[in-house]
């Protein structure tokens, strides 16, 4: 939810200066088409989202219509990219979606009716797991995408202890050479780092790649440990650890599309 503006509390849009009460109706505009209004008593700021497609604004309760003209009149910039944003999410997950992860794991995404408001994991059979969110929950709702989201990456941290770790060792032994150790960690942005020291730090989100680019992310790192840097001499390197496929899987890496 975004904060537009503070405004003054002035008439309700019927002109009665002594209604507080909270209440919700429609507002036709111009452009936006129906906008819900939803009016708050001791509100000091006006607030937008987007729910299924139509833009909601909490507003003071209180406030007349040529001041809410005005507020919408005033950030109809604001408002195009909020309404471009929500339509650039799309449906992401959806009840019964099976995430194929590294290792053969796969977790299920599903619906719970005992915990309102929360995820929760479970154990379904060997190498399956899933994460259910209470059943009244609206998948195509953004604070839901996120839980999910969130829990997906903390069930792929429980995993990747053995299961990338296991595949990180078979990768060096492949190359002959050797890390002081892996470890895990959970970033996105950063998917591997080299320290200094000679150990291998691999995220957890490596849980969610196909095969050879979890591998491709541990071979850029185990080239580093040759040379600590990006030079025509690490890339021709890591180009002969992937079997002159280097750019192929840097281009790929670059364009997957992440289920978190």
């Amino acid at each position: 939810m975004t904060t537009i503006m503070p405004i003054r509390c002035a008439k309700n849009l019927c002109g009665d200066n002594n209604s507080n009460e909270m209440g919700q109706y429609c507002f036709d505009d111009k452009e936006f088409g129906s906008i819900i209004i939803s009016t708050r008593r001791g509100m000091k700021n006006i607030r937008s989202c987007v729910r299924n497609g139509m833009i909601e604004l909490h507003v003071p309760a209180g406030i007349n219509y040529t001041e809410l003209c005005r507020i919408i009149d005033g950030n109809r910039a604001q408002l195009r990219q909020m309404i471009a944003r929500n339509e650039k999410i799309k449906l992401r997950y959806h009840d019964g979606q099976e995430i194929e992860c590294l290792g053969g794991y796969k977790i299920i995404i599903g619906l719970q009716q005992l915990f309102p408001g929360r995820a929760v994991f479970g154990y379904e059979g060997e190498k399956k797991f899933s994460v259910k969110i209470y059943r009244d929950m609206d998948f195509n709702n953004e604070n839901v995408i996120t839980l999910i989201s969130r829990s997906l990456k903390l069930l792929a941290k429980r995993i990747a202890t053995s299961t990338v770790i296991e595949l990180a060792e078979k990768t060096s032994i492949e190359v002959g050479i050797k890390p002081t150790r892996f470890v895990i960690g959970s970033g996105l942005r950063k998917l591997g780092h080299c320290t200094p020291t000679g150990e291998i730090q691999l995220s957890s989100n490596l849980m969610f790649l196909p095969m050879h680019l979890a591998k491709f992310v541990i071979l850029h790192e185990l080239a580093h440990l040759t040379h600590f840097n990006h030079s025509p001499q690490f890339h021709a390197l890591l180009n002969r650890y992937c079997s002159g496929n280097e750019k192929k899987f840097d281009a790929e890496l670059k364009h997957f599309c992440w289920p978190i």
